[in-house]
């Protein structure tokens, strides 16, 4: 009886610190709402331009140096990143710590765009939901693997929950 007492209050814990972990990708809706806008894609593509990088049939992947959660999702990340290539798209990877003025367009990370090889937006976003980030949870491998299906704009994920380091709390 005592085993199942300890077992179940182990995990109980768990899963309490695992829910202390999942955040909203966008807490403040600063994202949702500026993806509202008719030009946001545009305003993204063109801040993206001026890092002075070819941008047209690229996976970009944001990061930030003391994400915990950058960890977590990283066998994701690198999946995300070898179907790119298979798909014959760029996987650039772009530190917000070293373009802050980046971190208006991106409220966590991880975070991904695909930008198509005619130099469109077409998805924006975390690379996954849930706790762990996982490749089962995945929600940009669909617009890597589609990108010629016609779009009339880009997908832009917000309202997800997950393992996400919010730049506003950094």
């Amino acid at each position: 009886m005592l085993l199942v007492i300890w077992t179940a209050t182990l995990l109980v814990a768990v899963l309490v610190a695992a829910n202390s972990k999942v955040k909203y990708f966008d807490p403040k809706n600063v994202l949702h709402q500026s993806a509202l806008s008719l030009s946001f894609d545009k305003s993204l593509v063109d801040a993206l331009s001026k890092l002075n990088l070819d941008l047209a049939g690229s996976v970009i992947h944001f990061q930030q140096g003391d994400c915990f959660c950058q960890a977590i999702a990283q066998s994701h990340i690198n999946s995300v990143e070898k179907l790119a290539e298979n798909k014959q798209f760029k996987n650039i990877i772009i530190n917000v710590d070293e373009h802050k003025s980046l971190i208006r367009f991106i409220p966590s990370v991880p975070a991904v765009a695909v930008i198509d090889k005619a130099n469109k937006l077409r998805y924006f976003g975390p690379y996954s939901s849930g706790m762990f980030c996982n490749q089962g949870d995945g929600l940009v491998e669909p617009f890597i693997k589609n990108w010629q299906t016609a779009a009339t704009g880009a997908t832009i994920i917000s309202q997800s929950q997950g393992c996400y380091c919010n730049l506003s709390e950094l």
